[in-house]
């Protein structure tokens, strides 16, 4: 038996869309953990939004970077 399950739920009921942070809370919450990007984020961060990439792409990009600094 297979099961299928609607891949914009989760399994609270909610949207994947309902779960995702903007920037300005994004950026709200981070610096009330005391965490703050590096100019070379930033950077990167401004150019994805420039391109226009996909989620994926975004992930990858992040992923790349982190492992090209180790």
């Amino acid at each position: 038996m297979t099961i299928r399950r609607d891949e914009s739920k989760l399994v609270s009921g909610l949207s994947v869309e309902s779960r995702i942070l903007g920037n300005e809370t994004f950026a709200a919450i981070t610096a009330v953990e005391g965490m703050v990007l590096g100019s070379a984020s930033r950077a990167r961060l401004a150019s994805m939004r420039e391109r226009k990439l996909t989620h994926g792409e975004q992930r990858a990009e992040i992923i790349r970077a982190y492992l090209e600094s180790k």
